[in-house]
């Protein structure tokens, strides 16, 4: 073998070393970026866990007003999503179907019941004052009723989620 040709085989193994090692640390960033954002998802389920007794605080004190014929509005703060919906598109392919489905009933519920919360006095008062209901009050209550099942829905599929086991929400129950 020539000089020549051991500094072209050298010159062409530094070239697919640098090539495999580029190819390699690239590969490795994208796996941590998988990792983090499933542990940022997972983080935030623990928020929202810690979050849900004061959202059940507010609307228990909401149904002990109406009960009363009193209106108590539950304005509050939001429910922690930000992170998951951050990551939402690039975690989606990478969680197996029954974790995608899970958090996507769990994150959902958490939005339709802030929406409720945050609207529920001017639906209130609009209801009230067009008189569209024979008694509202009990239709705000049972209203509040049902976040609070949906609150406890929330908590059982995160729980589930993050023990490691998400339930499987769209499972066929008729057989």
């Amino acid at each position: 073998m020539s000089a020549s040709d051991s500094s072209l085989l050298i010159a062409f193994a530094g070239v697919a070393v640098g090539f495999f090692l580029g190819e390699g640390s690239r590969y490795l960033r994208y796996r941590v970026e998988i990792w983090r954002n499933k542990r940022l998802v997972r983080t935030e389920l623990k928020s929202v866990l810690a979050q849900l007794p004061q959202k059940r605080d507010i609307l228990n004190q909401a149904i002990s007003h109406m009960t009363q014929q009193r209106f108590l509005p539950m304005l509050s703060v939001s429910t922690v999503t930000i992170g998951y919906y951050s990551v939402q598109e690039s975690l989606y392919p990478h969680l197996k179907p029954i974790e995608r489905n899970c958090l996507h009933i769990i994150f959902e519920r958490l939005r339709v019941a802030d929406e409720q919360m945050d609207g529920m006095e001017e639906t209130f008062l609009r209801t009230v004052k067009e008189e569209v209901q024979v008694d509202p009050w009990g239709t705000f209550i049972g209203r509040c009723e049902e976040l609070l099942t949906s609150y406890d829905v929330v908590a059982e599929l995160a729980q589930s989620y993050l023990a490691g086991k998400p339930v499987d929400v769209f499972a066929n129950k008729a057989g």
